[in-house]
């Protein structure tokens, strides 16, 4: 066998060597990510309880703001109709496919309203 010079000397046809060592092949996962996100708002309502408490936080922030999914849905409208103005195989192309296709999937496992 002969070397061709750019391994060390004796490392072209070891098997051990890092750059001569075989990536096993890939494999499909099922994997699932959780995220735990907070907004916390200042928000305006006539309807609380004799201890002052709002009677149903949920629902009153809800009137004002999008919960995640909603805007996840948004987003991949926003993208949707940005798309179709764009090259396809282009950079921004690229992105706005990449948006769209990570919108999708989402659940709401928890929430909380204080």
């Amino acid at each position: 066998m002969r070397e061709s010079g750019y391994y060390p000397p004796g490392a072209e046809f070891d098997p051990n060597a890092p750059y001569n060592q075989v990536e096993p092949p890939e494999r499909e996962y099922k994997v699932s990510a959780t995220y735990c996100i907070r907004r916390t708002d200042e928000i305006w309502s006539s309807k609380y309880d004799e201890d002052d408490n709002l009677c149903d936080p949920q629902r009153e922030w809800e009137s004002l703001y999008m919960t995640p999914l909603e805007l996840f849905e948004e987003c991949k409208q926003l993208a949707i109709e940005a798309i179709s103005h764009e090259q396809p195989g282009s950079v921004k192309y690229e992105r706005l496919r990449n948006i769209i296709d990570n919108c999708f999937d989402w659940e709401i496992v928890e929430s909380e309203f204080d």
